[in-house]
């Protein structure tokens, strides 16, 4: 019977030893990608170059409205040939339009995603550097616990890293073809 409680005994030391001694820490990914200084400026520029097409595409949004009023107005006035050659006619400025917006928007948005994916490595790169100097066995992201102590967040340590790094976030002009 000694023998059953030693062996329990011995088992439950060994198995939450194993339990403690791990250590583990928080990052919030989100916040060290959303709130980059970098990003941010990024997201400006991005924002300043969208303007000047911006206002490109709006000249030929009202230029199409304007060609869609003429072919209302001559309906009664052109036979049905013609009026169908304007309606094709328009009918393909405007799908070559719809096209050219959906790939400016298709554009930066791809841009954006190489940037938050770059940042990501980058996050990575400097979590695996803090486990290894810290002996930290397991890292989660803020998304993946629900209640965790302050003292295990090291979001703030990871951000602080994050922002010394001398790096450029840079992104391709749109272009039309």
């Amino acid at each position: 019977m000694r023998l059953i409680y030693i062996i329990i005994f011995l088992s439950i030391n060994f198995f939450t030893l194993n339990i403690f001694s791990q250590t583990i820490a928080v990052v919030n990914i989100q916040y060290l990608i959303d709130e980059n200084k970098l990003y941010l400026e990024f997201l400006k520029n991005i924002e300043l170059n969208q303007k000047k097409y911006l206002k490109k595409f709006e000249i030929e949004e009202n230029q199409l409205k304007i060609q869609l009023k003429k072919i209302e107005d001559s309906k009664l006035i052109l036979n049905e040939n013609e009026i169908n050659l304007q309606i094709d006619e328009y009918n393909n400025q405007l799908s070559e339009f719809t096209l050219m917006i959906e790939n400016f928007n298709s554009h930066y948005q791809n841009q954006i995603i190489n940037i938050r994916e770059f940042l990501l490595s980058e996050i990575i790169k400097l979590l695996e550097n803090y486990a290894t100097k810290n002996n930290v066995d397991l890292i989660l992201d803020s998304n993946n616990y629900l209640i965790v102590s302050n003292s295990l967040d090291i979001t703030n340590q990871i951000n602080s890293e994050l922002e010394n790094l001398n790096f450029k976030l840079e992104y391709k002009d749109f272009e039309k073809n």
